[in-house]
């Protein structure tokens, strides 16, 4: 029999054969290039990095626009601040100072101050000067004209005057202490009352 073995001098393939071969066909090798490693771990450290920067400036704008930061007061001083504080409490003493004497003659000025050019009123005391509720729109109409006709007004319509007043005061949060009943029937009001009211007027447009 014919022994169809392939002999050893079938396999002898010349070597520049074998490389040639090799050289045509790439099959994947196990020493492909593998990524820079540096490289990766370079931009993740960049990454996380500009991360950590981030949250630093996020926490240093919040403490920038933190409520003291931003309040009105935060630049002024701390005795200005007091000072501040002190007028708001007990605003009269400023306008004493301002008009000199008493706090109750400092103000009863400032209402004659603010009522210049009205028409039919004379404020001169804190009790009959303000009983036809006239002198109520008066000085309230220079802070708020649209919520009170001051021309249309008669001295002989109380009620509708007082009404007016308090009710434009009310607008803006003065609550009235003064009852419009007894005030249309009383010709000589409590002054004390009437100063105590005009106060808080004078209060929350002026300090």
């Amino acid at each position: 029999m014919v022994d169809k073995r392939s002999s050893y001098t079938d396999l002898n393939m010349p070597a520049d054969h074998l490389f040639r071969a090799s050289s045509g066909t790439r099959t994947p090798s196990a020493l492909q290039r593998v990524p820079n490693m540096d490289s990766s771990s370079k931009s993740l450290s960049v990454s996380r990095r500009s991360s950590e920067e981030l949250k630093r400036d996020m926490s240093s704008l919040e403490n920038t626009s933190s409520p003291a930061a931003s309040s009105p007061t935060a630049s002024v001083p701390p005795s200005t601040r007091g000072r501040l504080r002190e007028g708001r409490k007990d605003a009269l003493s400023a306008l004493a100072r301002e008009y000199g004497g008493s706090k109750r003659n400092a103000l009863l000025k400032w209402c004659q101050k603010k009522t210049e050019g009205y028409q039919n009123i004379d404020i001169t005391n804190f009790s009959s000067s303000w009983n036809d509720g006239l002198a109520f729109c008066a000085v309230l109409h220079t802070y708020l004209p649209a919520h009170i006709p001051y021309l249309e007004l008669s001295s002989q319509d109380k009620k509708q005057n007082f009404t007016l007043a308090f009710q434009a005061a009310e607008s803006v949060g003065i609550k009235s202490t003064l009852d419009i009943g007894e005030m249309v029937y009383t010709e000589r009001p409590d002054w004390q009352s009437v100063m105590t009211y005009v106060t808080a007027i004078y209060k929350y447009f002026e300090t």
